[in-house]
């Protein structure tokens, strides 16, 4: 996969994940952040936790390959899929699966397992195709930017995830949520090309610079 190429499956995935931030993925759990793999690895982070966790008490990251072993790139049900058949029950993972990122346990993915596409989910795609249809795959591979990943930070914060065509570099806005309006929505792409505003990531291996829109 080209760099772009990762990124496209990666704001695709991120996309369709948005709906678990505000109803459980499985469980009780929700979806807390997608963060795009480091470096520019060709993965994408899932990361689950309680309906107001934040970076800082988040239960498990899952990552998941971009791409089968078919060579064919990871479709978004699927990843819901895979989060769902590790995270509804108990597992046991081998030493070389499990890292760690944020403190939280990081549980590598690397098997296909069966689908589990819900009537609930089918329902959303179709609403939301025919009230606000969102960008396809195609749409995403011609777009200037792309959000793909977020996370929720604490004291109301959220850090967004951002590609731009033609950079391979990943960049993390902080937006307060309380303030996220028209403005700070329209700066987020802008503001994420000046350089000068950048600072460094800290402990956070899913971007190469941050930007403070927090203001």
């Amino acid at each position: 996969m080209t760099p772009w190429e990762v990124a496209v499956a990666q704001a695709d995935v991120t996309g369709h994940l948005i709906l678990y931030t505000q109803a459980p993925i499985v469980k009780k759990l929700r979806v807390r952040g997608v963060l795009p793999g480091p470096a520019g690895a060709p993965t994408v982070r899932i990361a689950l936790g309680r309906r107001k966790a934040t970076v800082t008490d988040l239960l498990t990251i899952y990552e998941i390959p971009l791409l089968h072993r078919q060579e064919e790139v990871l479709l978004p049900w699927e990843a819901v899929s895979r989060v769902r058949h590790e995270a509804g029950e108990v597992r046991f993972y081998s030493g070389g699966q499990v890292d760690h990122v944020f403190g939280t346990p990081l549980i590598e993915l690397s098997e296909e397992v069966p689908g589990e596409d819900l009537l609930e989910d089918r329902a959303h795609t179709l609403l939301t195709a025919l009230n606000c249809p969102v960008p396809g795959y195609e749409e995403r591979e011609k777009a200037e930017s792309l959000l793909v990943g977020f996370l929720y930070l604490s004291e109301g914060r959220m850090r967004l995830y951002v590609r731009h065509q033609g950079d391979p570099e990943v960049v993390a806005c902080d937006v307060r949520l309380a303030e996220a309006g028209p403005a700070v929505i329209a700066e987020v792409f802008s503001a994420s090309r000046e350089r000068e505003l950048f600072e460094e990531p800290g402990d956070d291996p899913h971007c190469t610079a941050v930007l403070d829109l927090t203001h």
